[in-house]
């Protein structure tokens, strides 16, 4: 693909996210506070009633079309030193407004995705015979009184009939998860609501399976893996700490910067898809 000018992505792409990723959060601290006070508003709207919902939808949306914002602006620049200069002059408005409908497109898009996935989980289970051993376990009145090999024998019948469910839950869980940085790398450049929509359903496509079984890629996310473990354990702590909220949010910026790259990284990389 080679649509990132800057050769760096290629011989140090993890490095390379990480300074633009910092380049994108330090450029304009006026911005990036901004930003993080409109989600800290957000966050707090999610909590009342009827807003709720508006308000986290809102918020992802955002979150994705900053995601937008960095790699659009990464495109077209040779190095860090001019996205830099070039962020600096940015305005909070266009990060977080400009690119909100191809945002939106592949927000949606994930969501019927996601439903897609439910409804065949839920069949499965169906199928296999866990609707039923849940209607027997509810119906079970002396289920308290029971002695602990009737209990034992009761749940390992229930967990018989779930188990094809969760290892689909688990084993698909595992390779979207895997995949999910290729996938949304073409989202990323991708510019109307349908485009990205649509681009969410590359999960299906053989071509971009064949790509992500590189060994350039296991690097690229392994590393994107174990990085976004260690910095979202310190996000959560924060965000779950009122006093540490803004850190928190001022962390959530940067996984989101820094997952952007990594995705547009992986998509960068790749050939023939």
């Amino acid at each position: 693909m080679r649509i990132l000018q800057d050769e760096t992505f290629v011989t140090s792409p993890i490095k390379t996210a990480m300074d633009y990723t910092w380049s994108a959060v330090s450029a304009n601290w006026k911005n990036t506070i901004v930003v993080a006070l409109a989600l800290i508003l957000l966050s707090v709207l999610s909590i009342v009633p009827l807003l709720g919902f508006v308000a986290s939808v809102v918020q992802a949306i955002v979150l994705y079309a900053l995601g937008y914002w960095i790699v659009d602006r990464i495109k077209g620049v040779p190095d860090v030193a001019t996205f830099k200069e070039r962020a600096a002059t940015e305005d909070f408005k266009a990060m977080m407004v400009e690119f909100f409908s191809p945002a939106a497109g592949f927000y949606v898009g994930f969501m019927v995705f996601s439903i897609i996935m439910m409804i065949i989980t839920v069949g499965i289970f169906w199928i296999t015979g866990g609707f039923g051993m849940m209607s027997m376990v509810m119906e079970q009145q002396n289920i308290q009184n029971a002695t602990p090999e009737e209990t034992y024998a009761l749940y390992a019948q229930f967990l018989g009939t779930s188990t094809p469910a969760l290892l689909f839950v688990l084993i698909t869980s595992l390779f979207f998860s895997y995949l999910w940085p290729l996938v949304y790398g073409y989202a990323l450049f991708q510019r109307t609501f349908s485009d990205a929509f649509n681009a969410v359903f590359m999960f299906f496509s053989k071509r971009f399976w064949q790509a992500a079984f590189t060994g350039s890629y296991f690097k690229i996310v392994t590393l994107w893996m174990l990085i976004l473990f260690g910095v979202g354990i310190v996000m959560g702590i924060s965000i779950g700490t009122v006093i540490l909220l803004p850190l928190g949010i001022l962390v959530l910026l940067w996984m989101v910067y820094f997952t952007a790259v990594v995705s547009a990284e992986t998509y960068n990389i790749s050939e023939n898809i």
